[in-house]
């Protein structure tokens, strides 16, 4: 690694195949989740043969439990996961920035392209956290109505 360029490139390559594999993996995950949802279903429709039948099942216990956990997945996470991943996020982006900044610093002959790509991690980090801390003030005064 005596080029400059090497010492991006390769980073910057398994960045690349680690984001890839990530998307597949969540992508394969989703599809089961939709599969599993879609079987329940199919499932309970064919055990329900009226809406009456269905009024009765959602009335018991069981089947209120059964109802919310199926659906509890496929709706909008709340405000406090939110928070908590962008909080998330606004660490890893520092860390990634520091992280940059230093490779800026110890390697004089590449420091500008560490330099403006950590300034840039730097800055989302600092966004997320901002936004983290913005988020949950709200939250809480919207809790407190």
């Amino acid at each position: 690694m005596n080029h400059p360029v090497e010492i991006i490139v390769l980073p910057g390559l398994f960045l690349t195949l680690a984001f890839v594999f990530w998307t597949a993996v969540s992508a394969w995950q989703q599809r089961q989740r939709l599969r599993i949802m879609a079987d329940f279903n199919q499932r309970l429709l064919d055990r329900v043969t009226s809406l009456r039948d269905f009024s009765e099942f959602a009335r018991t216990e069981e089947g209120a439990r059964m109802l919310k956990g199926a659906y509890a997945s496929t709706g909008d996470a709340g405000p406090a996961a939110r928070i908590l991943r962008a909080t998330e996020t606004g660490i890893v982006a520092l860390a990634l920035s520091f992280g940059l900044l230093f490779l800026g610093w110890y390697f004089e002959e590449a420091r500008n392209p560490f330099v403006a790509l950590g300034t840039i991690g730097l800055s989302l980090g600092v966004g997320f956290l901002a936004s983290a801390v913005v988020s949950r003030r709200v939250a809480a005064s919207l809790k407190g109505d």
